[in-house]
C-alpha cells in the first residue's frame, strides 16, 4: 500500500472552501461551517462525504448519484456541542468507548460516550492505494487520559475509493495503561428511511433473530398507536421489512439482531432498495462486532434509519450491559480494530447484492 498523509491545522479552514487535493477525480476540500465545526469534503465522480476531522470524526453527510443517503434532520449544519442530543443528524458517528448507549435508571454515562463529539488532537487527510484501487480519506487520534483512570487513544480512518459510491470506515482503540479497561463500541451509521424502501438482510426475520426492544428510553414520549404497533412488531418482526407510510415509527422502533448469515469473507449484509432499485448498503464482520442493532425513525421532524448498528454489546446502558456479560476488555497495552463498509449501491449492484444475500440465507 502507498499513502500519503497530510497533517491538518485548525487555522486551515475557513468560511471559504479550500481545495487541498485533486488528483485522478478524488478531491478533498476544507472548510468551516458557521457554527465554527470544520469539515473536510471527499469527493468522486459518484458523490461525496462531508467528514468533521475535529468533532467526533463523524460523517455529517454523504450525497451520491443525485440524492443524500444521511438521515433526515432538523439540523441544517453540525453544532459545536459535546451534548448528544443538541447536534443530531450525521450519517456516521462513533461510540463508545468506555461506555455506549441510552443510560438507565442506575448509570450516570452520558448517551453513547464520549466519541461522537470527541475533540480530536490529530486530523489528517490521507491519498494512497490499496487493493481496491487509489482513495482519499480523513483520519485522526483522540488522546482520553484520565488520572487514576483509563487511558487510550482512538484512531478512525474514513476512506472513499475511486468510482465507488461506498465509504470505508474503520476505528482503532489503543488502550494506553497498564491495566486492562472495559469496552463499548458501536459504529452508528444513519441512512434515510424512505416510503416502501424495502429492507434485504442476511439474517432470517424470524422473532428469534429479530429481537424487539421493548424498553422505552427515558427521552421517547409513546403514543397510544406507537404502543399498538409495537405489540405487534413483537410477534411479526417482518411488518417492517417494507417501510410503509401508515406504520407508527414514532419515536422509534428497535431491533436487537441475532445470527446473522456471513459470505466467505465474513461479511453480513444489509440494504434498504428504494423504489427505484437503488439501494442503500452496509456491510460488517460480527467476528468483530458481534451485536446489531436495527433502528428505525419517522416523524416530521426527522427520520433515519439504522440498518445495521454494529456494536460489541447492545445500547442499553453500562448497568444493563454488565448484567448481561456484554462488556468486553481490551488487556493492558494493546488495541482493537474495527471496519464497516457504508454507502449506495445502484440498480445492478442492488440486484447482485439481493441474490448473494438469498444464497447466505438458502445455504443456512
Amino acid at each position: 500500500m502507498d499513502t500519503t498523509t497530510i497533517s491538518l491545522r485548525r487555522d486551515f479552514f475557513t468560511d471559504k472552501e479550500r481545495t487541498l487535493v485533486d488528483s485522478d477525480g478524488l478531491k478533498a476540500v476544507l472548510f468551516s461551517y458557521e457554527s465554527g465545526v470544520r469539515g473536510v469534503k471527499l469527493a468522486n465522480e459518484d458523490g461525496y462525504i462531508v467528514v468533521l476531522p475535529f468533532k467526533g470524526q463523524q460523517i455529517w453527510n454523504a450525497f451520491f448519484h443525485g440524492r443524500y443517503l444521511n438521515m433526515k434532520t432538523m439540523y441544517q449544519e453540525p453544532k459545536n456541542t459535546d451534548h448528544f442530543l443538541n447536534t443530531y443528524g450525521c450519517f456516521v458517528m462513533h461510540c463508545g468507548p468506555l461506555r455506549m448507549g441510552c443510560p438507565g435508571p442506575e448509570d450516570d454515562h452520558t448517551r453513547h460516550g464520549e466519541l461522537p463529539y470527541a475533540d480530536y488532537d490529530e486530523a489528517a487527510v490521507v491519498v494512497g492505494n490499496d487493493e481496491q484501487g487509489k482513495y482519499i480519506g480523513v483520519t485522526g487520534m483522540y488522546d482520553y487520559n484520565r488520572a487514576f483512570a483509563d487511558k487510550y487513544q482512538a484512531r478512525p480512518v474514513v476512506r472513499l475509493h475511486q468510482g465507488s459510491a461506498l465509504v470505508d470506515v474503520s476505528m482503532t482503540i489503543e488502550n494506553r495503561s497498564n491495566y486492562p479497561m472495559e469496552l463499548m463500541y458501536m459504529c452508528h451509521v444513519n441512512f434515510r428511511p424512505v416510503e416502501y424502501g424495502r429492507i434485504v438482510q442476511s439474517v432470517d426475520w424470524a422473532k428469534k433473530n429479530m429481537e424487539l426492544r421493548t424498553a422505552i428510553p427515558k427521552h421517547v414520549k409513546a403514543s397510544a398507536s406507537f404502543l399498538d404497533f409495537l405489540g405487534k412488531l413483537e410477534e411479526n418482526p417482518r411488518l417492517t421489512e417494507v417501510i410503509k407510510p401508515e406504520d407508527e415509527y414514532n419515536p422509534e422502533i428497535a431491533f436487537f439482531i441475532h445470527s446473522p448469515k456471513v459470505d466467505e469473507d465474513g461479511w453480513s449484509h444489509y440494504m434498504q432498495v428504494h423504489p427505484d432499485q437503488s439501494a442503500d448498503y452496509i456491510r460488517y464482520k460480527p467476528e468483530e462486532l458481534d451485536h446489531n442493532t436495527r433502528w428505525i425513525s419517522r416523524t416530521d421532524d426527522q427520520a433515519g434509519l439504522g440498518l445495521a448498528l454494529p456494536a460489541t454489546c447492545d445500547p442499553e446502558g453500562y448497568t444493563a450491559e454488565k448484567k448481561k456479560g456484554n462488556i468486553k476488555e481490551i488487556p493492558a497495552r494493546s488495541s482493537v480494530s474495527f471496519s464497516v463498509v457504508a454507502g449506495y449501491l445502484e440498480k445492478r449492484e442492488a440486484k447482485e447484492m439481493e441474490v448473494l444475500i438469498g444464497k447466505l440465507l438458502v445455504v443456512s
